[in-house]
């Protein structure tokens, strides 16, 4: 059964996720999606690691961590971490007006490995 701190964390991946599909379903902006949707998958990885603070970690060590404890060993899928370090690269950039703008393909490519991400990990906590 997962902590408290892991399901507070999980729900609020689900509702970055939430937050991510009206944006994309309303034509928003691209870049609020992506950041969103990064949000969801980072979140589900606090919930996975039962993080409720950060503290001093970085969002570069909790994906590390992630890959070395969870992708290398098969459990879950590569596309999900590439996905992950993807939306990374995006949002940890300047905001800058020379930054390229997440395109419509990009969102659409990344919302249902979000998805999968958030589901897999409530699935994976749901179970221990």
């Amino acid at each position: 059964m997962p902590s408290e701190a892991a399901r507070k964390r999980l729900v609020e991946a689900e509702g970055f996720l939430e937050e991510a599909e009206h944006l994309h379903n309303e034509r928003i902006s691209n870049l609020h999606t992506l950041t969103k949707l990064y949000h969801a998958m980072i979140y589900s990885l606090l919930a996975l690691f039962d993080i409720g603070d950060i503290g001093g970690r970085t969002h570069a060590e909790i994906i590390g961590r992630f890959e070395s404890e969870y992708v290398r060993k098969g459990a879950f899928d590569r596309s999900l971490l590439d996905a992950l370090r993807s939306a990374y690269d995006v949002t940890h950039e300047c905001d800058c007006a020379h930054m390229k703008q997440p395109d419509d393909e990009e969102i659409e490519r990344l919302l249902p490995v979000a998805r999968r991400l958030v589901s897999d990990v409530g699935s994976l906590l749901s179970a221990r």
